[in-house]
C-alpha cells in the first residue's frame, strides 16, 4: 500500500510541472497592452519597456498554442506557434522589437548557454553580433520543429 501511495504521488508531481515563458522587449520602442494566452490561461503583461522583460509561470494540462497580442506604435500585433507544455518542464524566451510585423523570435532557453539577459542585451545591441546570429538560429530551429 505504500508504495502504491508514492508511485501515485510521483505520477502527480509529473503531471504539475512548471513552465516559464518570459517575454521580453528587445527593441528600443515602448509595447503597450501586452498579452498572452497560453495554459488555458491568459496572462495580462500590459506595458513593457525597451529592454524590459516579464516572466510567466504556468502548469499546463495539454497542448495549446501560444497567442501573443500586443500594440506598438498603434500598431497591432498577433502571433501565435505550438508548444507542447503537458508534463514536461520547459524554459522559453519571446523576443518581440521595433515593429508590428511579426518579428518575433522564440528560443527555448534550455538549448543555449546564454543568459536571457545576454541574449536581451545583444539582441539590442543589433542584427549582426554573434548573439543575435545565434538567437536568430535557435529561433529558426525552434519554429521548424514546431511544424
Amino acid at each position: 500500500m505504500k508504495h502504491l501511495i508514492m508511485t501515485t504521488a510521483a505520477l502527480v508531481l509529473v503531471g504539475c510541472s512548471t513552465n516559464v515563458i518570459t517575454v521580453a522587449n528587445s527593441g528600443h520602442n515602448v509595447w503597450q497592452k501586452v498579452e498572452v494566452w497560453t495554459g488555458g490561461r491568459r496572462f495580462a503583461i500590459g506595458k513593457l519597456e525597451a529592454g524590459e522583460s516579464r516572466v510567466i509561470r504556468f502548469r499546463s494540462k495539454q497542448e495549446n498554442v501560444v497567442l501573443i497580442n500586443g500594440e506598438i506604435n498603434g500598431e497591432k500585433l498577433a502571433y501565435e506557434f505550438n508548444h507542447y507544455t503537458e508534463n514536461l518542464p520547459s524554459a522559453h524566451a519571446i523576443f518581440i522589437n521595433n515593429s508590428h510585423l511579426n518579428e518575433i523570435e522564440i528560443v527555448d532557453l534550455n538549448s543555449t548557454v546564454q543568459t536571457l539577459d545576454e541574449l536581451l542585451n545583444e539582441k539590442r545591441r543589433g542584427d549582426k553580433n554573434p548573439a543575435s546570429i545565434n538567437l536568430k538560429t535557435l529561433s529558426d530551429v525552434f519554429k521548424a520543429g514546431g511544424k
